[in-house]
């Protein structure tokens, strides 16, 4: 950053040292001025004037300086900051897996939204730190021309001894900023997994533990907060005291050395003071403090940007390249050329279709007959650790060749994935090496989709060819669902698919990765999370037949796939255990053989028995397309834009922001403390006055005699003695009350904070689905970080300037109008002209705060986005594409900022230019002519008067732009609690704790549900997804639920949890669930969710996060899904997201957590999905032994796993087509469930139906008869 930045940061210390020279010169003007007021003056008027005219145009240069010098600094922040997010968003995207696993979403959100701030503050006062001790030595010279040593005793006695203080205090702020920010990284995370998992919080009932933990986390924040907001206001409460204390030890020491107290002594002084004090106790401690915090913040940005990066990312630059052939391993590196593809998110020629075709015809043909891929003997591993223990992979070795089909099969926790990681290198390697040739496509196994239309999300930055996208899309068997979708292809996914079913997600997912072309395509568990007719589908129409001449990896826990694949390979533990052709295996006399023939496929026409794919035709598919299908004519769905106030601030956002303190006592004593520091502070400015005046009246009546400086002289009614007393009580009550007001102010808006944010995450958690449907996290997050941020820090230390500068210039006026009666006529038109423009200038300021609000959100969305699906960008070689998103998302929150920027720039410039005429006015009513004079009530002008009056009017025109500042960015800091009381006011779930039907502890004592014309919409203006279901399930019922992707699966388990408002009735043993809590609704249902979500914690808390079960009652339950051996303790720590877990083992875990609820109902959305055959047994083991009296809905893609139950209810489009015995419905061959049966083969077919037969014959004994 110095190199880069150093020498464009020079030009603004000539703004700073001419300001700097100007301001300095300014008091010895102010001297010679005084002097046409004293007694003995022999100055004329136009000399008088003279000096009067130079010090309006020192003053004038001095603050046109001060606006070039903000607005170039600000400037320059800001370069500094875009550039340093974008460096940091850089740094994501080359980070490893291993390094990305210990960084979590909200730390980066925390990193863009708090730390990069500072780069906003750090520079403004920078060059200051040089400039200041140069200004000090020249103004003490000066202060030793005018008045001797005085000057000195009195700023080593006060602002000099403070120095240490700063420098502590200083020193202090660099470590509460290091430890607030790693609280608040904390409590961003954690409200980043809740935002990502709020389903399944809300099926788990699990929102007063969450809640707790948040409050925990962010009362440890605060703690680290008051300690930082107290030592900021320590800093605002030296500008106070500190020059005033030090004018009056200086007064203290003339007295004492025999000097008489005159005007044009004490107000130069107080002059070079004021240059002091500002210098030393307000911009000094602002420049060291930022700098430090800054600091810290590098440190922070440092440390993220020194993790580890992909080893073959951090040595070639960021560029859509596809790599053509990469050959990497543990030791070396190589790189050959790249090809490029440019991203466009539209074509309109089908040229970029068939030069592609073209080229890829070429590579086939020139890779015929070689190695598409080999390992040789690598061994890899996720940790750093070197203990041969921790390793995910060892020794593995696989050559596959161009255009061959692989499948990868093995238990939970083998992997399969993990190999798929290691040739995408995202996975490190120990050792061995891996040789790719050929370009890669690759759809991981959790889908990963951006908020964005679903033709986005496949297309992902390459051309738009029509005929080809629809080709994909129906081979994906996308059109069906296309249909339903309210506009089509064009239809928003929302954030992580959340529109979408499983299914749906997973055929997008493979539809992106089959869309961009290819040599290798490694597919992740793709039939996984749809049903068997679709995976059928897929399996032959997509993976053996649009990919048929395409090496591809399938990694699948369908065994009766694996017979079309050319090579198995069989995992476990991280090692081959077995390699070859179905034929092979099945000979090979191993344990595993069984269950490949268990799971015999089809013998119809399109089983590929002899290895040899269906031939189908992958040319130019003969698909009319309408011209609704061009992009132009096509009209897309709109993201919802976040809302964004409008007009003026209220004052009701004030309001609630203080009734939020909790105490109006505790707001009263904070403001009256506030208002007695001010008060205090101008009786110390008007007794110095009075005391001058006293002066002036004593030597006029001396008549030129040589007055007495002695203590005990009468001037007026005091004496010397007497006025220091005085004088020096006032300083002393000064001192005590602004730490007083410090304290009460730190307790006021610390209370405030921490409230709101206890309240809006309250009212954030009960808040009901369709909220979290319809907003992306990162908008979400940029209320609990940049929003909180801003109120946490920013919004005391602008409160406390905003209501200090106004105190301060309202004393001024009073001062003023002691003074001379005559300066209140300027002065009401200079305050009437200020409001005027203020309010001009607030309802644009405003509004663009509010922008820029607003346009920082999508910038902390892309980054959650992104740090989820880095395998899948990467591997599809889309960095630039998210660079640019990232990029365009940044520069248009940048420009809202600059442009609230420049115009408080311009804003001040207005307003100093009113403020020097306003000046001007001040000197010629003082010097207008004496014989003018006599039409005024007062004939002569005091010298302290006058003194006091245009010191205070000067400092006056430096006030009126900070008020107008600080009052725009209190009001800006003011949007933050504004954005923030939005969240108060959202929509909340009915009856959370408490409804008109109070069931027995004991409910639901049978587990009998029914379902009475039940609709079911996920928004009031959208389509029913759920059509007037009616069926009833008895007690102890084992139900399959089937049908085709997006046929309403999933939405009858939200129904059932009450996640979305329903009309008709469900009723759970006789009882409304409508009138039941549904706290206690949901935490008496238990669920495997089709997703499983874990947290960054112990393995405890994910499983009892009530504290409700003993650690004997958690073993045994780990036990029985036999994950005792895997964890070493309860206290293991979960990584975000669950991810040193694999996807089978989360399962796992959900099914260990709805073991320890003992719950009589029990819901299974899809939960054996991901896991292979082996665990897919246990499971169901499992459950038919710790729930066989219990009532259990299973949603199931897997049919071999539901043939068993007592129920299988068949939906389609939102309603029940089926529900019977699943005998019965085989029995009918036109059934629609007999249909789905047949498309998984014959041989399984047979299989299946004599599971159902001997189900009912065993339910039903009397029917064999």
């Amino acid at each position: 950053m110095r190199r880069a930045y150093l020498l464009a940061y020079m030009p603004g210390a000539f703004f700073v040292v001419t300001g700097a020279v100007c301001r300095t010169v300014q008091p010895m003007l102010f001297a010679e001025l005084l002097s046409y007021w004293s007694v003995d003056s022999n100055m004329t008027r136009y000399d008088a004037g003279f000096y009067a005219l130079a010090m309006l145009g020192l003053n004038f240069v001095a603050l046109m300086c001060q606006h070039h010098n903000s607005l170039f600094v600000a400037r320059f922040g800001m370069r500094i900051k875009v550039a340093t997010s974008s460096v940091i968003f850089r740094k994501l995207l080359r980070m490893s897996q291993v390094a990305s696993g210990d960084i979590a979403g909200g730390k980066l959100v925390n990193l863009l939204s708090n730390d990069v701030a500072r780069f906003d503050y750090a520079f403004m006062f920078l060059h200051n730190l040089w400039v200041i001790p140069i200004q000090a030595a020249v103004v003490l010279y000066f202060l030793y021309v005018a008045a001797g040593y005085a000057p000195f005793i009195g700023l080593f006695s006060v602002v000099f001894m403070i120095l240490p203080v700063q420098a502590a205090l200083t020193k202090l702020t660099a470590t509460i900023r290091r430890d607030v920010a790693q609280k608040t990284d904390r409590r961003i995370k954690l409200m980043s997994e809740i935002i990502n998992g709020i389903q399944v919080i809300k099926m788990y009932a699990w929102e007063k533990p969450f809640q707790l933990v948040v409050k925990a986390a962010r009362a440890l924040e605060m703690r680290a907060l008051r300690k930082s907001i107290f030592v900021r206001s320590v800093f605002l409460g030296f500008m106070l005291f500190t020059e005033r204390t030090t004018l009056f030890v200086t007064t203290l020491t003339l007295v004492l050395t025999g000097n008489i107290i005159t005007a044009t002594l004490i107000y130069p002084i107080q002059q070079y003071f004021s240059i002091i004090q500002l210098n030393i106790t307000m911009i000094l401690p602002l420049a060291i403090a930022s700098f430090s915090e800054m600091l810290v913040s590098l440190e922070r940005v440092q440390g993220f940007l020194e993790m580890e990066e992909r080893e073959d990312l951090a040595r070639m630059p960021i560029s859509n390249g596809i790599i053509n052939r990469v050959t990497f391993n543990s030791k070396e590196y190589k790189n050959n050329e790249t090809d490029l593809v440019m991203p466009q998110s539209y074509s309109k020629k089908d040229n970029f279709t068939r030069t592609q075709s073209i080229e890829q015809n070429q590579r086939r043909e020139s890779l015929a007959g070689q190695y598409a891929i080999e390992l040789n003997r690598i061994s890899a591993s996720w940790t750093t650790s070197t203990d041969p223990a921790d390793l995910t992979l060892r020794n593995i070795s696989l050559r596959l060749g161009a255009g061959k089909l692989c499948a990868i099969i093995g238990p939970v926790g083998s992997g399969k994935s993990s190999i798929l990681q290691a040739i995408l290198k995202e996975l490190p390697l120990c050792e061995g090496n891996v040789n790719i040739k050929g370009r890669i496509s690759y759809a991981c196994q959790e889908s990963w989709l951006f908020p964005d239309t679903v033709r986005e999300n496949i297309l992902f930055g390459l051309p738009y060819d029509v005929r080809k996208y629809q080709e994909v899309c129906k081979t994906c068997c996308l059109l069906p669902d296309f249909k339903q979708f309210p506009y089509g292809d064009l239809s928003l996914v929302g954030e992580r698919g959340v529109s979408l079913s499983g299914g749906q997600r997973a055929r997008i997912n493979l539809a992106r990765a089959i869309y961009r072309e290819a040599d290798i395509y490694l597919l992740d568990d793709p039939l996984s999370a749809v049903d068997a007719n679709v995976g059928r589908q897929l399996f032959d129409g997509c993976i053996r037949g649009y990919l048929k001449d395409r090496t591809c990896i399938l990694v699948t826990h369908q065994i009766h796939y694996v017979k079309a694949a050319d090579v198995i390979v069989v995992l476990n533990d991280g090692r081959i255990e077995n390699i070859g052709t179905y034929d092979e295996l099945i000979e090979s006399g191993k344990e595993f053989s069984k269950l490949l023939s268990n799971q015999d496929s089809d013998k119809d026409d399109n089983d590929a028995s002899g290895g040899k794919r269906p031939s189908i035709h992958r040319g130019i598919s003969k698909i009319s397309t309408k011209s609704g299908d061009t992009p132009e004519d096509e009209k897309a769905q709109v993201l919802t834009s976040e809302e964004r106030a409008k007009g003026n601030l209220k004052w009701e956002v004030l309001y609630k922001y203080l009734t939020s303190v909790g105490s109006w006592f505790i707001v009263f004593l904070a403001f009256l403390t506030l208002l007695i520091t001010q008060a205090s502070a101008t009786m110390a400015d008007y007794w110095l006055s009075y005391w001058t005046n006293q002066v002036d009246q004593y030597e006029q009546s001396l008549g030129g005699e040589e007055p007495d400086s002695s203590l005990g002289i009468v001037m007026g009614s005091l004496t010397t003695g007497q006025y220091l007393i005085v004088y020096g009580s006032v300083i002393l009550g000064l001192i005590v009350i602004s730490h007083v007001r410090i304290i009460n102010f730190v307790i006021m808006t610390m209370r405030a904070s921490e409230n709101l944010h206890n309240t809006v995450y309250k009212k954030l958690i009960i808040s009901v689905m369709r909220f979290f449907d319809t907003n992306p996290s990162g908008r979400v997050l940029n209320r609990f970080s940049k929003d909180f941020g801003a109120m946490d820090e920013f919004l005391p230390r602008s409160i406390l300037e905003t209501v200090q500068m106004y105190l301060s210039m309202t004393s001024i006026l009073v001062l003023n109008a002691i003074a001379l009666p005559w300066t209140l006529i300027p002065t009401v038109i200079l305050i009437i002209i200020f409001v005027f423009l203020l309010k001009w200038y607030l309802n644009a300021a405003q509004a663009v705060k509010r922008l820029e609000g607003t346009t920082k959100s999508p910038v902390f969305g892309m980054i959650n986005s992104t740090l989820s699906g880095l395998s899948t960008i990467r591997s599809s070689n889309s960095q630039n594409r998210l660079l640019n998103m990232f990029d365009n998302a940044q520069n248009l929150h940048t420009s809202a900022f600059y442009t609230f920027v420049g115009g408080s720039s311009g804003f001040g410039l207005y307003l100093d230019a009113l403020c020097l005429v306003y000046l001007g006015i001040i000197f010629a009513i003082f010097l207008v002519p004496r014989h003018y004079i006599r039409y005024l009530p007062c004939t002569i002008i005091p010298v302290g008067s006058v003194g006091l009056a245009v010191s205070q009017s000067m400092i006056l025109t430096m006030m009126l732009q900070l008020a107008a500042r600080f009052t725009a960015d209190f009001l800006g800091q003011m949007t933050a609690v504004e954005r923030v009381l939005e969240y108060t006011h959202l929509p909340t779930e009915d009856n959370m704790d408490d409804g008109p039907i109070k069931p027995a502890e004991n409910w639901p004592p049978k587990g009998k549900i029914e379902f009475r014309n039940v609709f079911l919409n996920y928004g009031p203006e959208d389509p029913p997804v759920l059509k007037n279901l009616n069926f009833e399930i008895q007690e102890g019922w084992k139900v399959g639920v089937v049908g085709r992707t997006g046929a309403g699966k999933s939405s009858l388990i939200s129904a059932l949890f009450r996640l979305y408002n329903i009309q008709g009735s469900i009723t759970i043993d006789g009882l409304d669930t409508d009138g039941i809590a549904k706290a206690r609704l949901r935490s008496k249902i238990s669920i495997i969710p089709q997703e499983p979500v874990l947290f960054s914690a112990t393995l405890r808390y994910n499983l009892d996060p009530f504290n409700s079960y003993s650690d004997d009652e958690i073993w045994r339950a780990l036990e029985q899904v036999e994950l005792k051996e895997v964890v070493p303790a309860l206290d293991y720590k979960v990584t975000e997201g669950g991810s040193n877990f694999s996807m089978g083992q989360r399962q796992l875990v959900c099914l260990a957590r709805a073991i320890l609820r003992s719950n009589k109902i029990l819901v299974m959305d899809e939960a054996t999905a991901n896991v292979d055959p082996q665990t897919d047994t246990l499971i169901q083991k499992t459950i038919r032994r710790q729930f066989a009296t219990c009532t259990v809905i299973t949603i199931a893609h897997r049919l071999n796993t539901i043939m068993d139950s007592d129920r299988v209810l068949v939906m389609d489009k939102g309603t029940v087509v089926e529900f019977d015995h699943p005998h019965i419905l085989l029995s009918d061959p036109n059934s629609k469930f007999s249909s789905m049966v047949r498309e998984t083969g014959e041989s399984m077919t047979r299989v299946l139906k004599d599971v159902a037969k001997n189900k009912y014959l065993s339910d039903y004994p009397d029917a064999e008869k």
